[in-house]
């Protein structure tokens, strides 16, 4: 058998392992061997109130943080988002990404909206709602042929197009059904839950109806004069302006009324020759946007004339609202075929903003910020609003139809039969994008 060997206890020497080299520029300390109770005498201790600093500093920052989140996001930030957020976000409810497959067989593009990253559509057969991660929240049956969608925040109000039947939902679930004595042909929703609807008037070419959340009638107006065709309500759902079109010596003409629901007699009343008007919007408090077929129009309530911004007898490719800039913008084609796109933004004065010229068409355009976007087939092109550049182009899949902006580089495009999520700076994603600065 082997002798067993015991190793002989060593000391250590503090000095012989503490001992500082000269350096030209610093002292250096060598720890290698040092016992741990050395090394420990070694390290700098942080007082108590060192750290308490550090931490208070860094909760400050965070807070200060917070506050500037929620104040350039105020108008966002009310107690249903806030529920909805907290319920569907954050509480777990994760769905596995988009792209996401329709359910039903058409979504036509003005039916599809998105809120807080929150998707919502109305297809020939439901209304659905999807959250962040693509888990379906809502599901509810329509029975319209021509099923209509109009959104607010997450509220939310589908009716049948020539039909009597409508119904209100909220994110998670419906919330009302209802049927008018007249025909539907257009309608609204406020975010407060105010809606109103525009039908075929009893004696009236149109009467105009107004309800409240709990859908008690707080207004109604009948119109003698014109066939009412859109309606916007006021972002605080207390008033309204509404387009309705008539013929004058063989020619069209608009009338424009602006309400205010505590007042029996328009606040405002325009006319204007020649032309009609499709859409209109409240893009800020006091200024609301009209498209027409000629020009757009930018309506001061109580202003004795409205402004009239022309298209140059250049057709209208596009259009779209931005409320959360108080700006609108159109994209006019320099061609006939709708393509060479020059897209124009406007604020709520009607000032020209920005002017840009473009090799392609506008199926669909969207803004954020500082960023405008126009979907060419299946391509997507986003463009700096200030400089022009071209920032990004991404192929948007097959068969896109729509795109909605949620941020300078990322939105959410709807297909013939799918909703896909476009993350425009992730390459890795379905949907890739290339980054073209200076293009």
């Amino acid at each position: 058998m082997g002798k067993s060997f015991k190793p002989k206890s060593k000391k250590y020497s503090h000095a012989r392992y503490a001992k500082r080299k000269l350096n030209s520029d610093r002292d250096v300390i060598s720890y290698e061997d040092m016992p741990l109770e050395d090394y420990e005498q070694e390290k700098t201790d942080i007082s108590p109130q060192a750290v308490k600093k550090i931490v208070i500093g860094i909760c400050i920052a965070l807070a200060v943080g917070l506050i500037v989140f929620a104040f350039a996001n105020r108008e966002k930030l009310t107690p249903d988002n806030i529920s909805v957020w907290w319920n569907y976000d954050v509480l777990g409810n994760a769905g596995e990404g988009y792209p996401v497959n329709l359910v039903g067989t058409e979504v036509k593009p003005g039916n599809f909206s998105v809120n807080q990253n929150h998707v919502a559509y109305a297809s020939d057969t439901s209304f659905i709602t999807l959250n962040s991660t693509g888990r379906e929240i809502a599901n509810v049956q329509l029975r319209y042929t021509r099923p209509m969608l109009k959104a607010a925040d997450n509220c939310y109000l589908t009716f049948g197009l020539g039909e009597k039947g409508f119904q209100l939902q909220s994110f998670d679930k419906n919330i009302h059904n209802g049927e008018t004595s007249g025909t539907i042909y257009n309608g609204d929703i406020a975010s407060n839950g105010t809606y109103c609807l525009v039908e075929q008037g009893n004696g009236y070419l149109s009467e105009l109806e107004v309800f409240n959340k709990d859908n008690n009638r707080i207004y109604k107006y009948s119109f003698s004069e014109y066939y009412i065709n859109t309606v916007t309500l006021r972002q605080d759902g207390l008033g309204c302006l509404v387009c309705g079109i008539t013929s004058d010596g063989g020619k069209i003409k608009t009338g424009v009324y602006v309400l205010d629901f505590t007042k029996e007699e328009p606040v405002s009343k325009y006319e204007i020759s020649s032309d009609y008007v499709s859409d209109c919007k409240y893009i800020s408090s006091s200024r609301i946007a009209l498209i027409g077929g000629a020009a757009a129009y930018i309506i001061k309530p109580g202003d004795e004339n409205y402004i009239e911004l022309s298209y140059e007898d250049k057709p209208l490719a596009n259009y779209c609202f931005n409320p959360d800039t108080k700006s609108f913008a159109i994209a006019l084609s320099k061609s006939g075929d709708g393509r060479s796109c020059t897209l124009i933004s406007y604020n709520d004065n009607g000032e020209v903003t920005s002017s840009i010229d473009t090799a392609y068409g506008a199926e669909s355009i969207s803004m954020y910020k500082g960023t405008i976007a126009v979907l060419d087939g299946n391509n997507v092109y986003g463009y700096e609003s200030k400089t022009g550049l071209t920032i990004y182009s991404c192929d948007a899949g097959a068969g896109s139809k729509r795109i909605i902006l949620t941020s300078d580089v990322k939105g959410y495009v709807l297909s013939i039969n799918q909703i896909r999520y476009i993350d425009f700076t992730n390459p890795a994603t379905p949907d890739t994008a290339t980054r073209n600065q200076g293009e």
